[in-house]
């Protein structure tokens, strides 16, 4: 993660999403993720041309989806983060983005859920399929789309909220 401060910034907003999502029992939108060929530059661009992380983009540290070399985030508002993900091959015409076709540089529309297991159920009757999961201690994340893809791949976070 780019610095303390920015860390537990990101953490605490995040965490203020989690809580709104399990009381309210329903997805939530909270990022849209962009593929992009130099992490570094993109975020240095956004901030000064659009104020978009001007405190400070938060890397992710630890487990990646398959394919990701570098992936960061910074809040656009309380609810909404960008993501930007750098792949660890050079992107080409029909690149493989992980959601089974070409897309512009779409990463994927991320939601929260408060229950992945009755979320991909429900999904799943609408015709999304699981294309890659991650899993850690305290969070389930699953990449989906059509099959076809329609060009529109999704990620669900579920994310267990410590009591405390």
């Amino acid at each position: 993660m780019e610095n303390q401060d920015s860390e537990q910034s990101f953490e605490g907003r995040m965490m203020r999403l989690v809580k709104k999502c399990h009381q309210e029992q329903r997805l939530i939108m909270n990022h849209v993720c962009i593929r992009v060929e130099d992490i570094d530059q993109t975020e240095k661009l956004l901030a000064e041309s659009f104020g978009i992380g001007k405190e400070g983009f938060t890397r992710v540290e630890g487990n990646l989806f398959k394919g990701e070399a570098f992936v960061s985030g910074a809040w656009v508002n309380d609810n909404f983060y960008l993501e930007l993900m750098e792949p660890l091959e050079k992107q080409w015409l029909g690149y493989d983005t992980g959601c089974g076709a070409p897309i512009g540089h779409l990463s994927e529309v991320g939601f929260l859920t408060p229950d992945m297991d009755a979320e991909l159920e429900r999904l799943s009757k609408l015709g999304w399929r699981v294309t890659d999961t991650l899993s850690s201690g305290y969070s389930r994340e699953v990449k989906m789309d059509m099959e076809p893809s329609i060009g529109f791949p999704i990620e669900l976070m579920e994310i267990n909220i410590r009591d405390k």
